[in-house]
């Protein structure tokens, strides 16, 4: 990483935010986290909302190309076959034994071609929240260069933002291939680790958000130790808020596809809603209140190691 000359500093409070009641390196409140943030976005709606349509035409294009990749695998009949599941067809075990059976995998250069292309898409997507972190951070800075500007940070950031979702990845990857290795010597280490997994992973995914961040904003590959040095004693209060705002935009994502459902609108269209419109809207959102985050743990320059 820079020097320490050379690491971004934290930028100064918009007026009127709660910023000065605090210590250094330490939350605002709840309740003042959730009204600075709607306060930004009501400030840079219209830049966010140009991040919000990049975003959600980009998973446009990655649900279509999954949808159909999908529907190949299993001879053109994988939604209708879902849609019979969701429309009350089959009920009985018998029914959802034989449903189950009639799901026949074929591989085709066409599938695999369009699965991949949904996979660089959903990647691509990532530029929404790039580029409302940057906003957010002109806004709390006291700037407007714009939402022209935000998303060509945005796009600068991709290869630190593909190599830090390739780190993670690997990862992922490697705490499968033990996994695997656990349960084929003996199965109650292979329970044993799932387990731990699931703590660790419980514990640290949601503090991942402070990274994503300064993926996002602060400039070369984030640093772990700067990483750790940012939550420091907040750790815990991280956490719960990321868990909250995740929380929040997950229940209104699932009472949208459910109301959808009970609507009678199939599977793949009620998905497809969701996906493209309700979700690009709640990355906008969230993204500010987690740079508000970001910009609260890194006022204190000591925490930055």
């Amino acid at each position: 990483m820079a020097d320490d000359d050379m690491r971004p500093r934290p930028v100064p409070p918009p007026a009127g935010s709660s910023r000065g009641e605090r210590r250094p390196g330490k939350h605002r409140p709840m309740g003042a986290l959730w009204a600075d943030t709607f306060s930004v976005v009501g400030k840079r709606w219209r830049d966010l909302a140009v991040a919000a349509i990049v975003g959600s035409a980009i998973l446009l294009v990655a649900l279509v190309a999954g949808l159909v990749g999908v529907d190949e695998l299993f001879d053109g009949q994988f939604w209708e076959k879902i849609d019979a599941l969701f429309s009350g067809e089959i009920q009985t075990s018998a029914e959802i034994d034989a449903w189950m059976a009639s799901f026949q995998l074929t591989l085709s250069p066409q599938a695999l071609s369009l699965l991949i292309a949904a996979l660089v898409a959903s990647f691509l997507a990532i530029l929404q929240a790039a580029a409302s972190a940057q906003v957010a951070r002109q806004e709390l800075s006291g700037m407007d260069a714009g939402g022209n500007a935000a998303m060509s940070i945005a796009i600068s950031r991709l290869p630190v933002l593909l190599l830090v979702n390739l780190v993670l990845f690997t990862v992922q990857a490697a705490v499968f291939g033990i996994n695997v290795g656990l349960n084929a010597v003996a199965y109650p280490l292979g329970v044993l680790w799932d387990v731990v997994t699931l703590v660790v992973m419980a514990v640290v995914a949601p503090l991942l958000t402070i990274l994503w961040v300064m993926a996002y904003l602060e400039p070369g590959v984030p640093s772990l130790r700067r990483w750790v040095g940012l939550l420091g004693r907040s750790k815990a209060a991280t956490w719960g808020r990321v868990v909250l705002l995740d929380l929040v935009r997950m229940i209104l994502a699932a009472a949208v596809f459910f109301v959808l459902m009970v609507s009678t609108v199939p599977f793949a269209y009620a998905l497809a809603i969701v996906i493209v419109l309700v979700w690009p809207l709640t990355v906008g959102v969230v993204t500010v209140a987690q740079v508000i985050m970001y910009e609260d743990l890194a006022s204190d320059s000591s925490g930055a190691c």
